[in-house]
């Protein structure tokens, strides 16, 4: 239907401006959130190596004790954002939608 449109009256410069800048909040969007997904796979599985490599060097039953002998706080949950060598955080930054 949007062809039939543009025959009779050519977009202006604006129209396609404001159409490719939804298009390109939406590609923001959709990109950040695959950031936030990635971030939280990237401390789901340094968590997990950090268990495994405690688990193969300490023995599973001292990981075990020493898991149940801390109650878990929020700092357990809140921590600082760990920087594997040679790779950096890119900040998050709001869109002005």
């Amino acid at each position: 239907m949007r062809w039939l449109a543009n025959l009779f009256s050519p977009p202006t410069p604006e129209k396609i401006a404001e159409r490719e800048l939804q298009d390109m909040r939406l590609t923001l969007f959709q990109a950040e959130r695959r950031l936030l997904e990635a971030q939280m796979q990237v401390a789901y599985y340094r968590d997990m190596v950090a268990f495994l490599e405690d688990v193969a060097t300490k023995g599973v039953e001292d990981v075990v004790d020493k898991r149940r002998a801390a109650p878990p706080s929020i700092e357990t949950y809140v921590q600082a954002p760990r920087v594997a060598p040679g790779l950096t955080t890119v900040p998050i930054v709001p869109s002005a939608a």
